[in-house]
């Protein structure tokens, strides 16, 4: 093979040897002003070969990368949908049992009906922020035991089934109004799929400099470039996404939503693709740049959510099902931002949006949902886009 010499290398080696013909015959005071001279064109042509070596490489139009796998996170998602699925069961007055909803939880007793997914060693509550697990929990006990009134009509004080004025659509609330299964739903979407890829994969610990970027696992990859693989996987977008908007799952569902105002869905998957390729190049600057993209957008996504459904009860107050529906959507995506450690959103802004939400839907109003929608707005900079969301 032949091997090329870059002009660095032909200058530094021209260089030597002419200073070495010369330092023969000169005075030992020549000689220490020649190897001076020496030693600066070392340094200088030491930093024109790092220039030569930084990293070159192609990023791809797809999530089509060697040795990827983030299988765990697809039965997750799936089993997210399934446990949603039967929860929704009860809207058209179906009881529920509070402890199948747990054995789907933590994936024991073989309650999914996809096979694959109760033999897949996966589960929802081992990857759940530690914290919401009880939290989750004990909202199985209330969405079962409001499920028992699933038959009958709600009031106020009283849980049941409510129906929407326009089409009598039937949703499950509480005796609060509160539409627990997509208090659930979201609220899940934050304290798994969120939280893992924000507050753990794409993190020092998991994709750092520390991490394994070297050894490469056939199927898997190095660690880091496992890890970032997984943070991808939670986010269920397919691997040509935005071309692709087919079989969009949760969180990818939601940057579609709201990608007109947030432009999302290209900032997203430029920076998932860039930085998978950067990792595998060994690129650390383009790598932390993509990583930083990605924790920061996500979490505009999640707010611009909760902003989403706050607009949607507000223009809806007049029918309780739609609005308790909205709400409590909004409710869970609020919930959502908690878990992620370096948010922009205070706990006394988390505490301002949950309290002027209130825990009573039936009593919200519009001034409520102005205040909740204000807070967020202006913690995450929508104030030019907020009435759009």
């Amino acid at each position: 093979m032949i091997q090329y010499l870059s002009f660095a290398s032909l200058f530094r080696l021209n260089l030597i040897k002419t200073l070495t013909s010369f330092t023969m015959f000169t005075s030992l005071k020549s000689k220490t002003f020649v190897f001076a001279a020496l030693a600066s064109s070392l340094i200088f042509s030491s930093c024109s070969d790092d220039k030569d070596k930084d990293p070159s490489y192609t990023v791809p139009q797809t999530y089509n990368f060697a040795n990827v796998n983030y299988s765990g996170q697809t039965a997750r998602i799936n089993m997210l949908s399934e446990l949603d699925a039967y929860i929704k069961t009860a809207n058209n007055g179906d009881v529920l049992s509070a402890q199948k909803l747990k054995d789907m939880y933590a994936n024991t007793n073989n309650r999914f009906s996809d096979q694959s997914l109760n033999t897949s060693g996966k589960q929802l509550k081992d990857k759940t922020i530690l914290t919401a697990q009880s939290v989750f929990e004990n909202y199985f006990d209330k969405v079962a035991q409001a499920s028992q009134s699933a038959g009958l009509p709600a009031v106020e004080g009283i849980s049941g089934g409510i129906l929407t004025t326009a089409d009598n659509k039937n949703y499950l609330v509480d005796a609060n109004g509160v539409e627990l299964a997509q208090v659930i739903q979201k609220g899940l979407m934050g304290a798994v799929f969120y939280f893992q890829a924000v507050d753990s994969y794409l993190t020092a610990e998991k994709t750092g400099e520390a991490v394994d970027n070297t050894n490469v696992t056939e199927g898997e990859g190095t660690k880091m470039e496992h890890h970032f693989d997984e943070a991808f996987g939670y986010f269920g977008a397919p691997i040509d996404f935005p071309a692709n908007l087919n079989n969009l799952k949760f969180w990818a569902n939601y940057s579609n939503q709201l990608d007109s105002r947030l432009n999302s869905n290209k900032t997203m998957m430029d920076a998932f693709l860039k930085g998978r390729a950067a990792i595998s190049a060994k690129d650390k600057a383009a790598k932390d740049a993509a990583i930083s993209t990605i924790r920061s957008e996500w979490e505009r996504i999640v707010a611009a959510s909760a902003i989403h459904e706050l607009n949607a009860a507000k223009t809806n107050l007049a029918d309780q099902a739609k609005k308790s529906h909205y709400l409590s959507e909004a409710i869970g995506f609020v919930m959502s931002l908690q878990y992620k450690t370096d948010r922009k959103l205070t706990n006394t802004q988390y505490n301002q949006v949950m309290s002027a939400i209130g825990t009573n839907l039936y009593e919200t109003d519009a001034a409520d949902i102005a205040a909740a929608i204000d807070v967020l707005s202006a913690a995450y900079g929508m104030d030019t886009i907020k009435a759009q969301l």
